[in-house]
């Protein structure tokens, strides 16, 4: 066993009690038999089920399991915050509980040994989603990169591993509204992919809903980037010169031409499309001082109400995770 090396694998848990002993079970037998010491970290966001309680009975079962639970119901991504600032390894793996194959986390292990401080699943497809979600994550991927220059193969998952310099850059970034794939190139650290085939565990898999979902993306887009402002600045300082053309229209017609009927179509149509772009432009401008907002708040990105080790536990499992 290499007695310096700690692979911690962490994952989000919200009502899956029915996968839970399955997981960890198959994860814990894969990190037992490696050359590695090892924590498995499990990060209940709020479950309203038997979790917590399953999660305890597994602790006296096997070894080196955490749990940290968190106050209330956060997004995912500050969930995922919560394991990277928890997790004490030198290589940290985050994965889904009911997609991501244990079978996988040596794998990423070793390609991250090899020089990689982050290494991502790749999937192989995406036959799994329906036409809409693959179109839809196509489009959005696109997008993204015109705005914020980061590029994103739509086939990459959130399962990945990271090495302790990676997790180290990434804890001190403490935006409020974050994006870990976005976060992880912004770091700029040496990157490479591995392909696999997702698996499903519960029959119930989790999604967001159309809304939750463009509502999100619409945020990372206009957080990450400020080139839609830049971009609305003009469009909005080229109509304003429109109207000043039009102005000068107005007062030349009113010059020269004698008699000047009332332009009922033209002024309504005139007037509707101002204002269309004036509101598109003001609903822009609010989301980012929304954003605005939020970084100013203080405080945590989250809190922890209770955490539960295993009975038996890596002996130097408590050292502290600093920067």
């Amino acid at each position: 066993m290499n007695n310096d090396l700690i692979i911690s694998v962490g994952t989000i848990i919200h009502n899956d009690t029915e996968v839970l002993e399955n997981f960890i079970g198959e994860t814990s037998t894969i990190l037992a038999n490696s050359n590695y010491n090892y924590e498995i970290v499990l990060v209940d966001n709020c479950s309203t089920d038997d979790s917590q309680a399953e999660i305890k009975k597994l602790q006296r079962k096997f070894k080196n399991i955490r749990l940290i639970v968190l106050s209330k119901q956060y997004d995912e991504e500050q969930a995922k915050t919560a394991i990277l600032d928890n997790c004490i390894g030198d290589y940290i793996v985050l994965m889904d509980i009911n997609s991501d194959p244990p079978k996988l986390i040596l794998n990423l292990v070793e390609k991250a040994l090899n020089g990689y401080d982050l290494v991502i699943g790749e999937r192989n497809n995406r036959r799994d989603d329906s036409f809409l979600q693959r179109n839809w994550a196509g489009i959005f991927y696109k997008i993204s990169e015109k705005l914020t220059g980061y590029r994103i193969n739509p086939n990459y998952s959130d399962y990945i591993c990271m090495s302790r310099k990676m997790v180290n850059s990434l804890v001190q970034i403490r935006d409020r509204s974050r994006y870990l794939k976005y976060l992880m190139l912004e770091v700029g650290y040496k990157h490479t992919t591995v392909k696999f085939d997702k698996i499903q565990r519960a029959n119930n898999r989790k999604k967001r809903s159309f809304l939750d979902t463009f509502g999100f993306a619409f945020e990372i887009l206009i957080t990450n980037s400020d080139k839609l402002l830049r971009w609305s600045a003009l469009l909005g300082f080229s109509i304003s010169l429109l109207n000043l053309f039009y102005m000068f229209y107005i007062f030349f017609i009113a010059l020269f031409k004698e008699d000047v009927a009332a332009g009922w179509v033209s002024s309504s149509l005139v007037n509707s499309t101002m204002f269309f772009f004036l509101f598109l432009l003001l609903s822009i401008v609010s989301v980012y001082i929304s954003s605005v907002l939020k970084e100013t708040k203080k405080g945590s990105l989250y809190y922890i109400s209770e955490e539960t080790t295993s009975s038996v536990i890596y002996k130097e499992i408590d050292k502290k995770n600093i920067v």
